[in-house]
């Protein structure tokens, strides 16, 4: 896939209107979260409005066709508890009504719920974000704090905090075992490397927002509604666009059909749906969403145009199986970009076409070449470029 990067963002959609594969939440419900098990959909928790008048602990399942109650919660700390999925566990933690946290586990193939050790979090127990990490999971408050989870020893340990602090209701997605955080104060972005427990500022979004639903699908972050923060900030139905390889923001035409935060998020059969979530006046509805789709190609922007011809290193590098290759033309040109093997062998055209200045990014797959090392070429108005990458399976 071919992303061309100009001065706006623009979804090239290949139907106009989506086919929503997934059936409205059979009640109206928000603050619940979604976790996909053998193409199931479960859905955790949650409440019928922000104030918790009714909570629900409690699971759905979705089974491809329909949506039907599956099993209980043991306790009613589910307003907003946050969910990982690890093997065939479901690890819930934190969650409202205040007080004590309580952290469980959830077996899907027994239904069998064990609780587990306390966290050293104390500060907050609802509106955490959490990603898992080689077997560790690491739980983030709006304190910016970060608090590791040992999953085979049941055991926590404190790691090194966030300078800044957030909102009551983080965000996060993990992409090559770095954790993305949205929700501080001040737009601000930052990325969390466990390897060596450091923090990374990232570009500030276009707008500041707390309680947004996250995904990712093709190199790129989505930030899907939300609101402006606290219990009276007004909430969004725009969604915003997060490109990982240039570290840039936009605001894409695409929208929910209404304002909503508290949304869980379900990427399911190659689309990426939110689902439930609380409207702008504090009432849970029952409405799921396709907002991304494999179809749909993102042509971003926000890049200033490049003054002169340019071939980047591919990233990742090594891939497995597919890595991104970004470029840049001054002026309208025709353009070539080719794969050769090591033997000079010529495996793939990737871009053979008159294109407009601009900075592109396109997509080699390599699931059906064997492992070894690549060159790709780009050619432009008499000007050549090669660059080396490898595929190691």
């Amino acid at each position: 896939m071919k992303q061309f990067l100009i001065s706006t963002l623009v979804l090239v959609f290949s139907q106009l209107i989506f086919t929503q594969t997934i059936p409205n939440l059979p009640i109206p419900i928000g603050g619940g979260n979604a976790e996909v098990w053998h193409n199931n959909i479960y859905y955790f928790g949650g409440s019928d409005s922000w104030s918790g008048n009714t909570i629900y602990p409690r699971i759905y399942k979705f089974d491809g066709a329909n949506w039907s109650y599956y099993d209980s919660i043991p306790d009613n700390k589910v307003w907003d508890a946050e969910t990982i999925l690890y093997g065939d566990y479901v690890y819930l933690f934190g969650g409202w009504p205040f007080g004590s946290e309580l952290n469980r586990r959830y077996d899907l193939n027994t239904g069998d719920w064990v609780y587990l050790a306390n966290s050293p979090n104390t500060n907050q127990t609802y509106g955490l974000t959490a990603e898992e990490v080689n077997g560790n999971i690491y739980l983030f408050n709006a304190f910016g704090e970060v608090f590791e989870y040992n999953i085979s020893g049941d055991s926590w340990t404190s790691k090194t905090p966030n300078t800044v602090e957030g909102g009551w209701g983080l965000s996060s997605i993990l992409y090559q075992n770095e954790v993305y955080i949205l929700g501080w104060n001040d737009s601000a972005f930052y990325k969390y490397t466990p390897s060596t427990d450091s923090w990374t500022q990232l570009s500030v979004s276009p707008y500041q927002v707390d309680a947004c639903s996250f995904g990712i699908m093709n190199n790129l972050i989505y930030a899907i509604g939300g609101n402006a923060g606290g219990s009276s900030g007004a909430s969004y139905k725009s969604m915003m666009v997060y490109n990982i390889s240039f570290n840039s923001w936009t605001i894409s035409s695409q929208e929910l059909s209404s304002k909503r935060d508290w949304m869980a998020t379900a990427e399911y059969e190659g689309g990426l749906y939110v689902l439930g979530g609380i409207d702008s006046v504090d009432i849970a509805v029952d409405i799921v969403e396709e907002m991304v789709s494999q179809s749909t190609q993102v042509v971003n922007t926000g890049m200033g145009i490049s003054e002169e011809y340019s071939l980047e290193q591919n990233y990742p590098d090594p891939f497995n199986p597919s890595t991104k290759i970004a470029y840049s033309i001054p002026s309208l040109s025709f353009v070539k970009l080719k794969v050769y093997n090591e033997l000079g062998k010529e495996i793939k055209t990737l871009v053979d076409e008159e294109e407009p200045a601009g900075n592109y990014l396109v997509e080699f797959d390599g699931a059906n070449l064997p492992s070894g090392t690549y060159f790709y070429q780009l050619i432009a108005n008499n000007i050549s470029e090669t660059k080396k990458m490898i595929l190691l399976k």
